[in-house]
């Protein structure tokens, strides 16, 4: 079953206001689906949203939060399929993080799931899917991941356990590697440049990843429904590299 498959679907993208989650809310629309954009920020939910061909709604929130997740499923009242692409991700060494750098890179990952997942009980229709993103990290750890590890490696038991309580409803995980997206806007060009060469270069494919692939790879186990519980690693080789 193709992308005609998302025709009149419905699907949450939390995380929609830019990167992977804005890409994959463009494909999606591309290919007929009403899309419901949710994130923190209200004007690029609005700036992504003017770029979509066909029906969306914005849902500006907080994700780790369960009054407004559930505010927004409300106004939707069902969906077909719900895609989170949140990341507040910190790296930097175990030592040095503040409680607060900890507490957003957990709300991003570990509430986030919680959240959705309650909200998928309540609001995702029998022959739907959840699907989370994580990342690379939680199987090859590197110094200055120790939360972007263990938050991604959460999300794996989660899956699991959501799997089995939500059926028939599926539950999902993309795992990225390194990706050319806005999650490392936070580093200068340069180094952003300097660690993509270096990646790219340890990588058996020879470059990093982009947003397009990530998306494609997301909407591929949508409208897949055979596949459940699992986990598709979209890294370039970078588990084994």
């Amino acid at each position: 079953m193709g992308l005609e498959a998302l025709t009149q679907r419905t699907i949450f993208i939390a995380g929609g206001g830019s990167g992977m989650g804005a890409e994959l809310a463009r494909q999606a629309s591309v290919a007929g689906a009403k899309v419901a954009l949710a994130g923190r920020s209200k004007e690029k939910l609005t700036s992504v949203a003017s770029t979509l061909p066909g029906p969306v709604t914005i849902h500006p929130l907080d994700i780790s939060q369960r009054d407004q997740v559930e505010a927004a499923f409300r106004e939707l009242e069902r969906v077909d399929h719900i895609v989170s692409t949140v990341a507040d991700l910190t790296f930097k060494p175990f030592i040095e993080l503040t409680d607060g750098e900890i507490e957003r890179t957990l709300a991003s990952k570990i509430w986030a799931s919680i959240q959705l997942g309650r909200a998928a009980h309540r609001f995702l229709n029998e022959d739907g899917s959840l699907l989370f993103y994580s990342g690379v990290a939680a199987y090859r750890p590197v110094p200055g991941g120790s939360m972007v590890s263990a938050a991604n490696h959460w999300l794996e038991g989660m899956m699991n356990a959501l799997a089995v309580e939500l059926k028939p409803r599926r539950v999902n995980i993309v795992s990225p590697g390194i990706v050319d997206s806005p999650t490392w806007d936070g580093m200068s060009n340069e180094d952003k440049q300097a660690m993509f060469t270096d990646t790219a270069d340890s990588l058996p494919v020879g470059r990093v990843g982009n947003v397009q692939e990530l998306a494609e790879a997301g909407l591929s186990i949508l409208t897949n429904g055979y596949i459940d519980a699992q986990v598709l690693h979209v890294d370039g080789g970078g588990r084994i590299a």
